[in-house]
């Protein structure tokens, strides 16, 4: 089995779920906390494309319901070069540059019951 990594974009993933509310399932946890999940499709490609890409992902949603102008691929992964147990080496550890004032990365959430 290959191991993949990737990173998901939050920004589409939040896109989708504002269009598509219904996709969201709010599960009890056995600590009785609520957590929400939506469901995905994983496809590998056969070739990796331009960029190195091995495989997707994608919100699961019909083609029925899906709607014009909504993106529903969050991520692309590439294969990683460590299988099973394996463990990359330690890369030395780069002081970070001292950082200047920046604006935060993220608005104050709006209200719309998404979790990010």
């Amino acid at each position: 089995m290959a191991n993949f990594y990737g990173s998901i974009d939050l920004t589409e993933l939040g896109n989708i779920v504002r269009a598509h509310p219904e996709l969201i399932r709010e599960v009890q946890m056995k600590d009785n906390t609520v957590h929400k999940f939506v469901n995905i499709d994983v496809y590998e490609k056969e070739q990796a494309d331009q960029f190195g890409n091995n495989a997707s992902i994608k919100v699961s949603v019909k083609k029925d319901q899906r709607k014009e102008g909504v993106k529903y691929y969050v991520a692309n992964l590439k294969y990683s070069k460590y299988q099973g147990d394996q463990q990359p080496a330690q890369q030395p550890v780069q002081q970070p540059a001292p950082q200047q004032a920046q604006p935060p990365l993220f608005q104050q959430p709006q209200n719309d019951g998404l979790p990010f």
